[in-house]
């Protein structure tokens, strides 16, 4: 029962310290009394949510039939599960009883319910898990009247309890869901090409179905990687030369490198950006709407770090396929064909800050490009570097990870600060000079780094336990 309690933070003890950070900070505001107390309450909850994420992560990792074998798994879980709920709901509820009111206690008791549901819903994959973003942005449109209707209802003593009979019913799906009852599908042909590790991030032993939209979106994407890769084949063996053979390599080590991929990403993507923009409102700062934007665009960089250990055995044949002089050579071909993410992750900076800044400040849609124009290329070198440089130790890979992200959005941040103050040739150009700068020498050490570094050919080993 302890093993799988402490799963969550064995595999993000980083997320868990902030996660305890937080709850610390959240706990001084409230002690603190006054304006803070309100902001410290919202930090705590917003802290628990965060809790059931990481406890959903972990569960959508044991989805597995197998699991279910396993002695005792049942009562396992079912303890593991009270300790979570002990700790990061019912404990919270009778906190909040204790210094509010029985009646604040037993509100927070229902709404948690429904945070957790949602939390869970959310990793498990379920689509249903954004519809409460709908719920949300559509509350914003709902008139006033209706709300002063509704308001007895939602102040009843019953509803909490309505609320916890909601969530033990959607509880009941998501298990179902997550094990499904029946013989689990009959696994890919070894003669097939392997699956992407795209899709499901790289998690194909899932028995989580996934959607037939994603399925159409993913297969018309492929669609279009395996035309790039044969007309680059074809350019390649009709006339060979460096040039091309860097491209046949951009095309075979990064499908989704390509204008269908590009505008899968940006549908998927810019709707996540859409609702966060609709939710916000107006009222929020373009510029930080713009820069988690931005962020979002950079996250797909991390396909280096996680796709190397998984291409690791197809080195091989790639290696006598492209018979390079030296070993440092082919890891020189390796590391530049990476190069090919850099037009893909700069345009979807444009688009997705584009498309906030329609939908939060129109008027601001001129300045927003300009900042992303400075930003955007050097930060995404930046990035891919860092990525690049990921030691193999789990746990400073984590270190590093977020640090990196920090990094991101700090950075980003600041870069819209200085030039909404000082404009685009005060604020700008020193913010392209020290960026450009980093970037240039960031991918400079990364790159000589990752050619003089060991190269193992050997797949990713399995996690005791698996």
């Amino acid at each position: 029962m302890l093993a799988l309690a402490v799963l969550p933070v064995r595999q993000a003890w980083v997320a868990m310290l902030l996660l305890l950070a937080m709850l610390a900070g959240a706990g001084a505001l409230i002690v603190a009394g006054g304006k803070g107390i309100d902001s410290g309450a919202m930090l705590a909850a917003f802290a628990l949510w965060f809790a059931w994420l990481l406890a959903g992560a972990a569960l959508k990792g044991l989805a597995r039939k197998e699991t279910l074998l396993l002695p005792e798994f049942h009562r396992a879980l079912f303890g593991a599960a009270m300790l979570w709920a002990l700790l990061f709901w019912l404990l919270p509820c009778a906190l909040a009883s204790l210094h509010w009111g029985v009646m604040v206690g037993w509100q927070a008791l229902g709404v948690g319910t429904l945070a957790i549901v949602w939390a869970l819903l959310t990793t498990s994959g379920s689509r249903s898990g954004f519809l409460v973003w709908i719920l949300i942005i559509g509350a914003r449109f709902i008139a006033e009247p209706f709300w002063l209707a509704i308001a007895p209802a939602l102040q009843s003593a019953w509803l909490p309890l309505a609320a916890l009979l909601l969530a033990a019913l959607i509880l009941r799906a998501t298990w179902q869901r997550l094990f499904p009852a029946g013989d689990p599908p009959l696994p890919d042909s070894p003669l097939l090409a392997p699956e992407p590790m795209r899709r499901g991030m790289g998690n194909t032993t899932s028995n989580v179905p996934r959607g037939k939209l994603m399925q159409r979106l993913n297969g018309w994407s492929e669609v279009g990687a395996s035309a790039l890769l044969l007309r680059q084949a074809a350019r390649y063996h009709a006339a060979p030369t460096p040039t091309r053979q860097r491209a046949m390599l951009r095309a075979l080590l990064l499908p989704q490198e390509q204008p269908r991929g590009w505008l899968v990403r940006w549908l998927l993507w810019g709707a996540a950006i859409a609702v966060y923009a609709i939710a916000v409102g107006q009222q929020a700062q373009i510029g930080m709407v713009a820069g988690y934007a931005t962020f979002f665009a950079l996250t797909g960089l991390n396909v280096v770090g996680l796709g190397m250990p998984r291409l690791q055995p197809s080195l091989v044949e790639l290696y006598f396929s492209l018979a390079p002089d030296t070993l440092a050579d082919f890891k020189a071909q390796l590391v530049d064909s990476f190069l090919g993410l850099l037009p893909g992750t700069i345009l979807s900076a444009f688009v997705f800050t584009t498309l906030a800044a329609l939908l939060v400040a129109p008027p601001a849609l001129a300045g927003v490009a300009l900042t992303t124009a400075i930003l955007a290329p050097p930060l995404t070198l930046a990035t891919l570097a860092l990525y690049l440089s990921l030691p193999v130790n789990i746990i400073l890979r984590s270190v590093v990870s977020v640090i990196t992200l920090f990094g991101q959005m700090g950075t980003i941040w600041l870069g819209y600060a200085l030039i909404d103050r000082y404009g685009a040739l005060w604020g700008g150009v020193p913010v392209l000079v020290v960026t450009w700068s980093f970037a240039i020498g960031a991918w400079s050490a990364a790159r000589a780094h990752w050619i003089n570094s060991p190269l193992s050919f050997d797949p990713p080993k399995a996690k005791a336990g698996a």
